[in-house]
Order: C-alpha cells, then sequence, then structure tokens
C-alpha cells in the first residue's frame, strides 16, 4: 500500500494515529495498521466469550428458565425488575428480531442485548436486583456489586472501539485483557481459565511492530 493508497483506502485522519506512533515512517505505519486490526480482532473474540458467558450467567439468574418463553412472560419484560430505560431497549431487540422474521423468545432476546445492557444492570440505582439476584451470578467474587460495574464499565469503550475498527494501539490492552478475564473469573474459575487459554491477545500483543 502506498501513501497516496493509504490517504484514499482509509483515510488522512485515520491513518494519522499510526503515523504519529511510527515517528513519519510510512512502512512501520502501515504494520502498525495492520497489527491493530489483528490485535482487536483478537481482543474482541475474547470479548466474545465473556460477554456470553456473562449474560448466560445473569439470565439463570430468573426461573423459571425456559429459553424458548416469550419475553413478555420472562424478567426481561417484567417492569418489577427492568426499569424503564432497560425495558426500552428489550423492546427494540424484540422488534429487530421480529423485523428478522424470527419468533422473539428469551434465548434470542438475552443472545441479542448489547453489552450496554447489560453494564447497565450493575449500575446503584439496580441495587436492589443485586442484591435479590445478580450476586449469585458472581459466586467467586467479593460479593460487591462496585466490583462487577467497575469491570464492565471499563471494558465498554474498549469494546466500542473495538467494534467500530478504530485504533487501540495506544490503550492499555493487557489490562483489558485481564479485566476480561477477571469478569469472567467472578462467574467461574474454570470458564476464566478456559478463556485465558484460548486467547490469543498475549499471542498477538508480543508480535506488536
Amino acid at each position: 500500500m502506498q501513501p497516496t493508497q493509504a490517504t484514499t483506502w482509509i483515510t488522512e485522519a485515520r491513518f494519522a494515529p499510526y503515523l504519529d506512533e511510527a515517528g513519519g515512517e510510512h512502512e512501520k505505519a502501515l504494520a502498525l495498521y495492520i497489527w491493530n486490526a489483528r490485535i482487536s480482532a483478537a481482543a474482541f473474540e475474547t470479548l466474545h466469550h465473556v460477554e456470553v458467558i456473562l449474560r448466560n450467567a445473569v439470565d439463570a439468574q430468573f426461573a423459571p428458565l425456559d429459553g424458548g418463553a416469550a419475553p413478555r412472560d420472562t424478567w426481561l419484560e417484567n417492569p418489577a425488575v427492568l426499569n424503564d430505560a432497560s425495558r426500552q431497549r428489550v423492546h427494540e431487540t424484540i422488534g429487530r428480531i421480529s423485523r428478522e422474521g424470527k419468533g422473539p423468545t428469551r434465548g434470542r432476546v438475552v443472545a441479542g442485548l448489547s453489552f450496554g445492557f447489560w453494564r447497565a444492570l450493575f449500575d446503584k440505582k439496580y441495587a436492589g436486583l443485586w442484591v435479590s439476584h445478580l450476586h449469585r451470578a458472581f459466586p467467586a467474587g467479593s460479593g460487591e456489586r462496585a466490583e462487577v460495574a467497575t469491570l464492565m464499565s471499563n471494558l465498554v469503550p474498549f469494546r466500542n472501539r473495538l467494534a467500530h475498527h478504530e485504533t487501540i494501539i495506544r490503550r492499555p490492552i493487557s489490562t483489558h485483557q485481564e479485566e476480561m478475564l477477571a469478569l469472567v473469573g467472578l462467574i467461574d474459575s474454570d470458564a476464566r481459565a478456559w478463556v485465558e487459554e484460548i486467547s490469543r491477545v498475549n499471542e498477538i500483543l508480543d508480535t506488536r511492530p
């Protein structure tokens, strides 16, 4: 890729952070750009596993467990459990699933809700829900809601950068990796060990140009 192609294909503004990091050296900047995509993919892959384990652990705290149930018959549309803002996110997810021509089941809605939805469940406004239900999803934790809330709040902006293919070359990737592992470790130590074993993040970190 030539410099003129980089500014056309990637845009000058988007390529600028890599040039800055590379001291203006085009080839090194290009190598960093390629590496950024690879480490982002590895981090998103790790977060994929963590997010799936997290949402299933939370959902499992609300009996009866029936993945095929209609959302209206579950905690997902229960105003005694979720506030208006959270239920609005549920309704938006149900609408998207319906537009895809699928039946909106509990399992599909849980899978379709954003990371932001799950993070919001650990805000102070859900302190009562933490005491009644959510703390049970994290048996290896301290029992403090803030422990989970802090980890998730740290990961949300990182996840957003990954999802939008933005640069993370100046982000504390090792720290975010540990946060992901710590979060899943609060749920199940074996799950943490498995995610850590299959994660490619540290391997790719070592190849940074």
